[in-house]
């Protein structure tokens, strides 16, 4: 299948997890993929000479000049980003009060300000060429809060809201934006809840999940389908959309 060739893909956190599946779909179907990541840059660079996405960038998005610095570079060879996903995020528990500050504001300035960065960055060319299609990751937690992860569904919760936004501000200028929400995915991110001692905690999750596959993690891939979806024209009926993907998890709370 080859629905986007010819397009320039930027995926943010790109290498792993859901980001990982997102890229190897988009450029499977014929997109230049590029990624932001904070991935050591050899290990980006494998992941280019894999082939597995065609350009690579070590960068924390949480630095706005290093974000606008890296997606210059990458496009004036690549050309301008057709599609943006913004996927890259980072997440700890932080119960209070005994949880620093600084975990908070991290979350913040990764998950939150990132995103912003990140669109703000390739938004003039989008907005030149009136054309361009984005998707921001948000999560089940920044709909349904979650005991102990205040800062990480706060700034999930920020994610939806600011797609929303753009999405009412930019949908004219012909700039499509939606939002997924994943339900429990097994990527890095969620590995220290796929152990042992946390089985009990999932079984006890299960009891209610109405998932059809009967499990409580979703693979990568279906994410990427709901994202690569969201980005093709089929789903042109879809803008300023939260859309929640995790098997009727949300259904049970």
């Amino acid at each position: 299948m080859t629905r986007f060739a010819d397009k320039i893909a930027l995926v943010t956190g790109g290498t792993s997890g859901i980001g990982e599946a997102v890229s190897r779909q988009l450029r499977g179907e014929g997109a230049y993929v590029m990624v932001l990541s904070n991935a050591p840059q050899a290990e980006l660079d494998a992941a280019v000479a894999e082939g597995m996405i065609d350009a690579a960038r070590h960068v924390d998005i949480s630095d706005a000049a290093a974000v606008a610095r890296s997606v210059a570079d990458m496009t004036a060879s690549a050309g301008p980003v057709d599609i943006l996903v913004n996927n890259a995020a980072m997440w700890a528990p932080n119960p209070v009060p005994e949880s620093p500050l600084a975990l908070f504001d991290r979350h913040i300035d990764v998950n939150l300000k990132g995103s912003f960065y990140v669109t703000h960055a390739v938004l003039p060319a989008m907005l030149e060429k009136r054309a361009g299609w984005i998707v921001f990751v948000g999560s089940v937690s920044g709909i349904a809060g979650r005991a102990g992860d205040s800062a990480y569904s706060a700034s999930k919760a920020g994610v939806a809201m600011l797609a929303r936004t753009l999405a009412a501000e930019l949908g004219a200028q012909g700039i499509r934006i939606n939002c997924v929400c994943p339900g429990s995915v097994a990527t890095p991110l969620t590995a220290g809840l796929r152990t042992p001692e946390g089985e009990q905690a999932i079984a006890a999750l299960m009891k209610d999940h109405p998932s059809p596959r009967g499990e409580f993690f979703m693979d990568p891939a279906q994410m990427a389908e709901v994202i690569c979806f969201l980005v093709d024209p089929k789903s042109s009926a879809l803008h300023g959309a939260v859309v929640i993907a995790d098997e009727g998890l949300t259904a049970t709370m």
